[in-house]
């Protein structure tokens, strides 16, 4: 069940180039999201919204989702081996979302770039928490870079990285941990306490991957910056975030991060490359261009240590 299985990897990551996300579809983020509006529902009905109780919460999602894949993957064993590969593949599929970060980000491009802002700022709504409403061109193609490069963890590297470490079952734990931190890890009077223990287990998930996602930007010489990128994501107030939009800042020659607006209030945010231009919209078409070289470099190399892993396994 736990074991990494190379072959699951790789028919996963060309899964997701060939098909992405298909709308409609049975899926894992649509399953977390909707047992976290219930849950969430019955908890706080007539308890007070606390720490303990989020990490109830937690618990019964995650909890809900691993018992109804143990269930399967039992089900699928009595059907064979061909099944229970196919079980944790579709899995690991359903953890990566490269091909749909670069569709969302094309879906902001496309109007940015033709001059239609209104479109533009609807589009980046669906991919940022900010207010979208009133930003100019310059910081809608900002904030889609900074979307890119987050997602590039959330969506790409972490994903693949739990799979090599513990298959399909890592997949699934990282996928409903990132979307439950999506959910309610917002620190707002209503999830501050809440959401924290969703919060602080996405992070813990997301340490390792952060810093090798910026570490195989340096592999590239025009985005070495290493010693930058440290000092800059250090500054973040989220220990992983500031990681990938460092690295990407330089790699497109970019300022990213600074003040940003949510729910009308100013919120004031480090800054990246500090002595890097203002962003436009073809560095959302150059963002792409790297959010691919990494997620290939990244891909390679989880795919070289899940056969050397599987290969240990076998002697």
């Amino acid at each position: 069940m736990w074991r990494v299985d190379p072959s699951q990897i790789l028919t996963a990551i060309v899964l997701d180039l060939l098909v992405g996300d298909p709308r409609g579809w049975p899926h894992i983020a649509r399953l977390t999201g909707q047992l976290s509006t219930r849950y969430e529902a019955v908890l706080t009905r007539k308890r007070q919204r606390s720490v303990t109780l989020g990490i109830v919460f937690w618990g019964l999602v995650t909890g809900t989702i691993f018992v109804g894949y143990t269930i399967s993957y039992f089900l699928c064993a009595g059907l064979g081996r061909a099944a229970t590969w196919l079980l944790n593949t579709l899995i690991i599929y359903q953890s990566i979302a490269a091909t749909d970060l670069h569709r969302h980000a094309q879906a902001v491009f496309r109007p940015l770039a033709a001059g239609n802002l209104p479109e533009a700022r609807r589009r980046l709504a669906w991919i940022v928490g900010r207010d979208t409403e009133t930003l100019s061109g310059a910081e809608i193609s900002r904030a889609t870079i900074e979307s890119v490069a987050e997602s590039l963890t959330d969506a790409i590297v972490a994903p693949l990285f739990w799979s090599v470490i513990a298959g399909g079952p890592g997949a699934l734990v990282y996928r409903t941990a990132n979307t439950l931190d999506s959910m309610v890890g917002h620190r707002t009077e209503l999830y501050e306490r809440f959401g924290k223990a969703s919060a602080r287990i996405d992070d813990f998930l997301n340490w390792i991957p952060a810093r090798i996602c910026a570490f195989f930007f340096c592999f590239f010489p025009s985005a070495c910056r290493w010693g930058a990128v440290c000092r800059e994501a250090a500054s973040h107030a989220s220990p992983n975030a500031g990681w990938s939009e460092a690295a990407m800042a330089y790699a497109v020659g970019v300022r990213l991060g600074g003040d940003n607006y949510y729910d009308g209030q100013c919120v004031r945010g480090p800054v990246f490359n500090p002595s890097g231009r203002d962003a436009c919209s073809t560095d959302i078409a150059r963002s792409l261009g790297w959010m691919w070289r990494i997620a290939g470099a990244c891909a390679g190399f989880f795919l070289l240590i899940s056969i050397l892993l599987s290969r240990l396994r076998l002697k």
